[in-house]
């Protein structure tokens, strides 16, 4: 019988101390929300994520593996429905009863599952350009976010998935030749960066030695990026639109699109060294601060706990990611590790780029704050990876 070890005290202490900082910033988020009831929705799924925590420390990872792609055809159920019959900004919302989900926060569980599974199904039967497979197997869940629309999640999931590519063993060059289309869109806008980057692009060909076919289709898809990214553009909902132009200059829009970047930066900067107090942030108190419970929650923290606060959130978030990355090099079966990296990944993610959204070095992209922004949705899956991820630590020697 393969011994099990102690749940890690470090991963539960950061664990736990975000989960407070969340609740004791959702209270005070929530004295000049009009909605009532927010805090006390919030601390049920707090609890209710709780027992999807206990679920996945006692899962068998075995098991887990061979539904992974039953339960990612279940989370593409969803997305797929949420087209029809999504109810809430964007129609991004299944109404079961009285309880609303979001199904892109499940679909991003969906596919770390999915993607581990190929990729430690391809360390014992390789095949050629399977990795490819993994791309399209997960690009249905990605395309079906991207038009509800919520590109903002659609773009983390597909940078959860390089990183568990990475986490892999897969050379940068490599994921240079998959995130090449990306980088044809933003070179395209200058004819000098194109060739730059085409001439990188062949580089990476050459030096991998790939065939001809190859070369056609990876030259000639980029190419044909480049030529349908002015049209791509223009496909971008408004707002889709407005948030990169704000994110770019949001001085340009002040009262419109810009408003919400600097209101935010505001509140960040007016919280100083030790901030104005708990429930005593003017910014939020004054209504300025928009979202102030869901995007904009670690603008709330910061005003009225200042950098010390800010400190001790961030370094609790990174207590959480390193015991997660340690739980993911620990563990010796493929898909264990794999899938904890994956949620590694995610958190890092999420909190690099809400955090950085507050402060104005990334765009306003609507991606939670793990454990700390409200939703039940996210708190639940949140939790049962972390959950997946206490199971893993524990049970690091099983093959």
């Amino acid at each position: 019988m393969i011994g099990r070890d102690r749940p890690d005290p470090a991963l539960l202490l950061s664990l736990a101390v975000l989960l407070a900082i969340g609740l004791a910033t959702i209270y005070s988020a929530a004295v000049v929300v009009p909605e009532t009831g927010l805090f006390g929705r919030q601390l049920i799924w707090t609890g209710i994520g709780a027992a999807f925590f206990l679920f996945g420390t006692m899962v068998s990872f075995r098991r887990l593996e061979e539904l992974s792609p039953l339960l990612y055809g279940v989370a593409c159920g969803m997305l797929l429905l949420t087209l029809f019959a999504g109810r809430g900004p964007a129609d991004r919302w299944l109404v079961l009863g009285p309880v609303h989900v979001q199904s892109s926060e499940v679909a991003k569980a969906g596919v770390i599952l999915m993607t581990a599974w190929w990729l430690s199904s391809l360390k014992v039967r390789p095949r050629r350009y399977g990795e490819v497979l993994v791309f399209l197997t997960v690009l249905p869940s990605v395309l079906l976010t991207a038009i509800q629309p919520d590109l903002g999640t659609a773009i983390s999931m597909l940078l959860i998935v390089l990183a568990m590519f990475v986490w892999a063993g897969y050379g940068m060059g490599w994921i240079l030749l998959l995130v090449s289309p990306v980088l044809a869109a933003v070179s395209s806008l200058h004819f000098v960066y194109w060739m730059l980057f085409t001439g990188v692009v062949a580089l990476v060909l050459y030096h991998r030695k790939y065939s001809l076919p190859v070369w056609i289709i990876v030259i000639g898809g980029n190419s044909l990026v480049a030529a349908l990214t002015p049209t791509a553009w223009n496909m971008l909902e408004p707002y889709q639109q407005s948030r990169l132009i704000t994110f770019l200059n949001p001085a340009s829009d002040p009262h419109g699109s810009g408003w919400n970047i600097i209101q935010s930066e505001v509140a960040v900067g007016s919280g100083g060294f030790t901030g104005q107090g708990y429930l005593q942030g003017a910014q939020k108190e004054l209504a300025f601060l928009p979202a102030r419970h869901t995007d904009f929650v670690f603008s709330v923290w910061a005003e009225e706990m200042g950098f010390i606060g800010c400190i001790a959130m961030l370094t609790a978030f990174f207590l959480l990611f390193w015991r997660t990355v340690v739980a993911a090099r620990k563990s010796v079966n493929p898909f264990n590790s794999l899938v904890t990296a994956g949620v590694a990944a995610y958190i890092g993610i999420h909190v690099f780029v809400n955090v950085g959204m507050t402060i104005g070095i990334m765009p306003v992209t609507g991606l939670p704050l793990p454990l700390i922004s409200y939703g039940g949705s996210q708190m639940a899956v949140v939790l049962f990876l972390l959950g997946l991820v206490t199971n893993a630590g524990m049970y690091w020697r099983e093959v």
